[in-house]
């Protein structure tokens, strides 16, 4: 990776240390879940303990906000949160079960009648919920699957394309504030390079 673009990957981890934990937005498109996301692949391309330990606190804070008011849509809600943690367990980046700390999104997401939604879109209708839910099944750990084939049934019915984690991961960067100079996805942009390159 070149100088500049080192020099701008410090720049964007500085402000959202200083910035990123007063957002109030939990989710993964313009909130907490994708700067955590950013911290822990920057802390390990620094090899930086202090930006993972920042990233661990932060995920902290958005399973602590989790509660019954928070919409279950893949934008700002619980599909793409729980995306977000499957994401970091399937990376490596944390240690946990994801079975476990994702057992009462899956209950959530289950409650939600697919048939009846007008919204298909992946930021808030049911290609997000079908994003969360193949991730969720593509997890080696998950044989006993959270979601009953009923409801595996109406949701290809629903969403008959599976996408990839790697096309919802291109989604997630290509969002609104992406170009933002120092925002959290302009700098994943660059991890992520650096690391196709590498």
């Amino acid at each position: 990776m070149n100088e500049t673009d080192e020099i701008l990957l410090r720049r964007i981890a500085n402000h959202q240390m200083l910035h990123g934990s007063f957002c109030g937005d939990p989710g993964i498109l313009n909130g907490k879940m994708g700067v955590v996301i950013f911290f822990f692949h920057y802390a390990r391309h620094t090899g930086n303990a202090l930006y993972e330990d920042f990233a661990g606190e932060m995920l902290d804070e958005v399973l602590e906000d989790l509660h019954d008011e928070v919409p279950i849509r893949f934008s700002n809600g619980l599909s793409g949160i729980g995306w977000g943690i499957e994401y970091l367990a399937q990376h490596q980046f944390v240690e946990l079960s994801a079975d476990e700390a994702l057992q009462e999104i899956d209950n959530k997401v289950m409650e939600r009648d697919l048939l009846r939604m007008k919204d298909v879109s992946w930021e808030t209708g049911a290609q997000g919920i079908a994003a969360y839910v193949d991730m969720r099944l593509c997890h080696s750990a998950n044989e006993l699957s959270s979601f009953d084939g009923a409801y595996l049934q109406v949701l290809r019915k629903v969403c008959p394309e599976v996408q990839s984690w790697k096309s919802i991961w291109e989604k997630v960067l290509q969002t609104d504030f992406a170009e933002e100079e120092l925002s959290w996805k302009h700098g994943l942009r660059i991890l992520t390079r650096a690391m196709d390159r590498g």
